[in-house]
């Protein structure tokens, strides 16, 4: 369900677990980013045509889009922001136009895939038959693959 519709007393929760998570990991946040929500499609196939590409760091172009919506409260569906995430992170910030048809077909087929597994939120992990998501699901992630969960 679409944040604007969930009911007043989950959108409450919400914000109140990314203040805790926040503070837990020591990461500034803005609680109610200026540009959230926003159409993430633009910067998810920058994304993954600078995985395909492999000329910089793709943690890094993550990390950067990521700090620019929830830190820096800019709107990462404009061709600025992502070619400046693109650039701090090593790649050619060219590849926000190249790599827009390939990143968008990658995209509906990792959607697809997405679905037909049952994928229904984001972070959303699959191993094997395990299956964890939310940011608070990442020690259990660690713990299986660990062997200890």
């Amino acid at each position: 369900q679409p944040l604007a519709e969930r009911p007043q007393a989950r959108r409450d929760y919400r914000l109140q677990e990314l203040r805790r998570q926040a503070t837990k990991r020591e990461m500034p946040i803005a609680l109610q980013p200026a540009h959230f929500p926003t159409n993430p499609a633009p910067a998810s196939y920058a994304i993954i045509a600078a995985q395909a590409d492999g000329a910089g760091d793709t943690g890094a172009l993550v990390r950067n889009i990521l700090t620019a919506c929830w830190v820096e409260e800019r709107d990462i569906a404009e061709d600025a922001v992502i070619r400046d995430c693109l650039g701090r992170a090593g790649f050619d910030p060219g590849l926000a136009d190249r790599g827009l048809l390939a990143g968008a077909e990658t995209y509906a087929r990792n959607l697809e895939e997405a679905v037909e597994a049952g994928v229904f939120g984001s972070p959303f992990y699959i191993v094997g038959d395990e299956r964890f998501w939310g940011q608070d699901r990442l020690e259990d992630l660690d713990l299986h693959l660990a062997g200890r969960l």
